[in-house]
């Protein structure tokens, strides 16, 4: 019984001898691999970092060359009479914008007038050409008196007074015979965005030419 007891004591200590043998050999041997895998690591970045050094190297003198290439260009362009002509001829070019842009607003402003004028001549030849028997019909003394001048109206000014002469109508007798729409006619061309009383001026036409036939007709 002791033998046994001896054999089987001698046994687990030598599987734990050998367990231990074992375990210490897979240590060494994952620490070996452990560290030459490290070695390895290590050697890899110490080539990369001396390529990236290398690079860094290469393209700060790459730097270099291109910013003193950079300075001769602008030396260059400094000195060159090309930018000097193109930035006159830029300065030429916004000049002559200026001017078009001007030019163009002249010429809106200037057929504008034209068209004024040209409702004013329509209106001269064939709104407020008014024939001498429409006047006589209106007021059939007309043609046997005097006829009364623009300026004997109250209110009417210089200015008020050539436009209604460059419109044909030199007397009261001719501007007491013009119509409601020829009154229109006339405010829209002659008005230049005021509002000019020809109501006023014609019903005093229309009361000087009526008081001076009743007169003539008291005289006969």
């Amino acid at each position: 019984m002791h033998v046994l007891s001896f054999q089987l004591s001698a046994l687990g200590i030598g599987l734990f001898l050998l367990g231990l043998g074992v375990g210490w050999w897979a240590a060494h041997f994952f620490q070996q691999y452990i560290r030459t895998a490290c070695a390895q690591e290590l050697a890899r970045l110490r080539y990369a970092h001396q390529r990236l050094q290398q690079d860094f190297n290469t393209l700060s003198q790459q730097a270099t060359h291109c910013e003193h290439e950079k300075a001769i260009a602008l030396t260059q362009l400094a000195q060159s009479t090309d930018v000097k002509a193109f930035e006159q001829i830029r300065l030429q070019l916004l000049h002559a914008r200026n001017q078009l842009r001007e030019t163009a607003s002249l010429l809106a402003k200037r057929e504008r007038q034209l068209h004024r004028l040209n409702d004013r001549a329509k209106l001269l030849k064939k709104q407020l050409m008014i024939p001498a028997p429409i006047v006589n019909q209106a007021y059939p003394h007309a043609a046997t008196e005097q006829t009364h001048a623009l300026n004997c109206i109250q209110g009417l000014d210089t200015n008020s007074l050539q436009k209604l002469q460059m419109l044909g109508i030199l007397t009261c007798e001719q501007l007491a015979t013009c119509s409601t729409e020829q009154l229109r006619l006339m405010q829209r061309l002659i008005s230049d965005g005021k509002i000019i009383p020809f109501a006023t001026w014609v019903k005093a036409a229309r009361l000087l030419v009526g008081k001076s036939h009743t007169n003539s007709t008291l005289a006969q």
